[in-house]
């Protein structure tokens, strides 16, 4: 069965919002035009509430109450936003990481915000780097908790080091610096297991981020994006760019991986893959085409099989699949068209 969802699709010029239905794609919600978008985080409660992230082409986080009609600028509207996330236990603490590089927390939704000033004071924290102007400072992005350990918080550094903390953000710590890192999840299934996609491959902890080791099967690949299966953790997905290969795969937990989706164009340094939140076997991914067009993939077998979606669009530098709405008794209303 083709599941429904709320798909959200952001690109390098804004945000559109599609409701996905039997391979039919209905635009209801679209906005933040002329801004790059480098995260989406949506409600895990409610699909239409989502917050947006802009940078290097854009600036700040916003939110929107009714996917993607209204939008709402909560701040840094200064600074370029790379990331933002909920907190996995309560929806009205979210966590911001920006450029200049600084991690952020709001335990109200958004209205206040609270910087983790010891990130400031981490060894190397003045070799931290990234390549465009007006800061040429390193960004914060690949926030990650556990719901069974909220107290530690995971992010990466694009270029500099992974950086944690396992006490609520009261000390810092660092790993892996030097390395280009993107994309940090967790084992769902295991706190103390971490993985860590980079420039340099993939990386896996054992023990809460204190040691590492590189996988072999992807070292020396440009690893961009990891994502877990939440309803089989041991089915992991991953998104390497600059390959023959977009998508990888491992059926065991991380230890061995394999490509899959040969035919699938690779989308640079983006994170365009999403897996539906109730059907695990649903996937959607976005590949860049001539002249740094997007275009959205699906497949409804993990995988196996993919097809293409919809028509050209900007390029796609997000994804995030929610649960669509009718489900709670709710209706869209009338989106804007394209």
């Amino acid at each position: 069965m083709r599941h429904a969802c709320l798909l959200y699709i952001g690109t390098e010029d804004g945000v559109l919002v599609f409701h996905v239905s039997g391979g039919e794609m209905e635009l209801i919600g679209r906005g933040l035009e002329g801004h790059a978008v480098r995260a989406i985080a949506l409600h895990p409660e409610d699909s239409r509430i989502a917050y947006v992230a802009c940078g290097l082409r854009g600036w700040g986080l916003y939110r929107t109450p009714d996917a993607g009609r209204h939008w709402d600028l909560l701040g840094f509207k200064d600074r370029w936003v790379w990331d933002v996330v909920f907190h996995p236990n309560d929806p009205q603490t979210i966590f911001i990481g920006t450029e200049p590089p600084m991690l952020y927390m709001s335990r109200d939704g958004g209205q206040t915000f609270e910087a983790f000033e010891g990130i400031d004071r981490l060894p190397s924290r003045r070799s931290w780097k990234f390549f465009y102007e007006p800061f040429y400072a390193g960004h914060i992005h690949g926030i990650i908790l556990h719901p069974r350990q909220p107290q530690r918080l995971f992010a990466g550094v694009e270029q500099g080091a992974l950086i944690y903390s396992h006490d609520g953000g009261r000390t810092w710590h660092e790993a892996l610096v030097g390395h280009d890192l993107h994309r940090i999840t967790i084992d769902p299934s295991d706190p103390d297991r971490i993985f860590a996609g980079a420039g340099e491959g993939l990386f896996v902890s054992e023990d809460a981020a204190r040691t590492w080791t590189p996988v072999t099967d992807l070292e020396g690949k440009y690893v961009h994006g990891i994502y877990f299966d939440p309803h089989r953790p041991e089915r992991i997905y991953a998104y390497v760019a600059r390959d023959r290969a977009p998508l990888y795969k491992s059926e065991d937990g991380g230890r061995d991986w394999h490509p899959m989706a040969r035919e699938l164009p690779e989308n640079g340094s983006a994170d365009s893959f999403s897996l539906h939140p109730e059907c695990p076997e649903l996937l959607f991914y976005g590949g860049e085409v001539s002249g740094r067009r997007g275009q959205l993939f699906a497949s409804w077998d993990a995988g196996e099989h993919w097809e293409m979606l919809g028509g050209q669009l900007p390029k796609i530098w997000r994804l995030r699949v929610g649960k669509p709405v009718e489900r709670a008794g709710t209706q869209y209303g009338n989106g804007r068209g394209a």
